[in-house]
């Protein structure tokens, strides 16, 4: 995957997140007279944050979570720990052995209805590879010529990793968040939808009005 694409796609999902906490009337600004600068964006400056995906994305990498079996119970153990270190809690779903999805929320002081959440989505499962047909390892994370080579960069933990900057991004910058916020990190895309998939993310997507579905 082209890194500054990547960048670019996890700037554009932080800003759909962030136009969650701005009232509507708000969310389209009037031209600024002459003389008079704009306010500035509310993402700000994404190269921080960026490097820190970037970082994540080799990690997700690493963890092979080909499907089948899948295994990403360790994926989603590895975010939840980076979910944990920026103070936000974050609940892994077992759905079999070895296989987990997970969840997190940062809520709303403005709207009590969750209902009106909008839902950050992307699965951590990955189709299979025929490693004598790559010529890297494809679970190794290489980066060479401004790219980042594996199996999962695209599809899907590109997106993944993107999703999890723009979530981080709102805790940090602490906005005034006028509807919950999930982060849905889902497992068993590439086979099929299980039942106990089905069971666990159905509730959650039962407490959401919009999504931005990364794949």
């Amino acid at each position: 995957m082209n890194w500054n694409r990547m960048v670019q796609r996890m700037a554009g999902a932080a800003a759909l997140a962030m136009a969650a906490s701005i009232p509507v009337a708000a969310q389209v600004s009037p031209a600024a007279p002459p003389g008079i600068p704009m306010n500035p964006s509310p993402i700000g400056d994404t190269s921080a944050i960026a490097k820190e995906a970037q970082s994540w994305l080799a990690d997700l990498i690493k963890i092979n979570t080909t499907n089948p079996p899948g295994n990403e119970q360790l994926a989603a153990m590895y975010i939840a720990g980076i979910l944990e270190k920026e103070g936000i809690k974050a609940e892994i779903l077992d759905l079999t052995p070895g296989r987990s999805a997970l969840v997190a929320r940062l809520k709303s002081t403005a709207m009590a209805d969750p209902s009106k959440a909008l839902l950050l989505v992307a699965h951590m499962d990955v189709v299979g590879v025929e490693k004598p047909k790559w010529t890297v390892d494809p679970f190794a994370a290489v980066e060479k010529d401004g790219y980042l080579y594996g199996r999962g960069a695209i599809d899907d933990k590109g997106m993944l990793a993107a999703n999890l900057a723009a979530f981080i991004v709102l805790k940090r910058t602490n906005p005034r968040l006028n509807r919950d916020v999930i982060f849905l990190a889902t497992a068993d895309e590439e086979q099929f939808w299980g039942r106990q998939r089905q069971d666990s993310d159905r509730e959650i997507l039962g407490q959401v009005c919009s999504r931005v579905c990364a794949e």
